[in-house]
């Protein structure tokens, strides 16, 4: 019973505590959320992704007059595919897309830009490059697989590298996500704001009812003085 008693007496106090900090909130939710869309749509640049994809497979298969692929040159090829990944991103493949695009940077940051995936037990891989120029990125992804192509046949010795699809023109950017930020800046807001009021709520120590004095002394109220408002 008494427990009862504890949570709704608890609960009317937040209900008040909102009621009376309802503004400080509100601000408070206000100035972050529009100061987080604010950086977001205003200072925060476009990024575009352009993405190429190519295919590790054994060359002997499309020649005529020779056996088709087999389940181990399948897996083989399978197993090249987490060496080329690696290939894909050292810096005698980096050093000559620098050199090809003329880039004004190291080896180290354009490996920042580029990002190397593959599907899971399957011979494809994925090369995608992001940066603030499409045009830039839709270079640099085909850039990186031409070359990687040629390196496949000089250094390993293998020409078993396939492009499917060259890296388009993006249109549209991948980040940031501009509504989302801007959701999630109103959200913080509104929780660092009822926070805030808590906590002003918490550290106010003032009597405000009779209630409060009988609760904190254990002694009743005799009497009360009401305010007089002059006119």
């Amino acid at each position: 019973m008494s427990s009862d008693t504890t949570t709704e007496i608890g609960i009317e106090q937040i209900i008040t505590m909102l009621r009376k900090r309802f503004w400080l909130m509100l601000i408070v939710t206000i100035v972050i959320g529009v100061g987080a869309t604010l950086i977001t749509y205003l200072f925060q640049d476009d990024v575009y992704e352009a993405k190429s994809t190519i295919i590790v497979s054994s060359v002997k298969s499309a020649e005529a007059g020779t056996d088709p692929l087999t389940y181990n040159d399948y897996t083989l090829n399978v197993k090249l595919v987490n060496s080329y990944s690696v290939l894909c991103k050292t810096n005698r493949v980096l050093e000559q897309v620098i050199a090809e695009q003329r880039l004004p940077m190291t080896t180290a940051r354009l490996a920042e830009k580029i990002n190397v995936s593959s599907a899971k037990d399957t011979e494809i891989i994925h090369i995608s490059v992001r940066d603030g120029d499409p045009a830039l990125a839709q270079a640099i992804a085909n850039s990186v697989t031409r070359i990687f192509q040629k390196e496949v046949i000089e250094f390993m010795k293998m020409d078993n590298v396939q492009i499917i699809d060259e890296a388009r023109l993006p249109a549209v950017p991948v980040s940031p996500n501009r509504p989302r930020n801007a959701a999630l800046g109103f959200a913080v807001g509104l929780v660092f704001g009822f926070g805030l009021a808590f906590l002003v709520e918490i550290l106010d120590r003032s009597i405000k009812s009779e209630e409060q004095i009988t609760e904190l002394l254990g002694i009743p109220v005799l009497g009360s003085i009401p305010r007089i408002i002059e006119d």
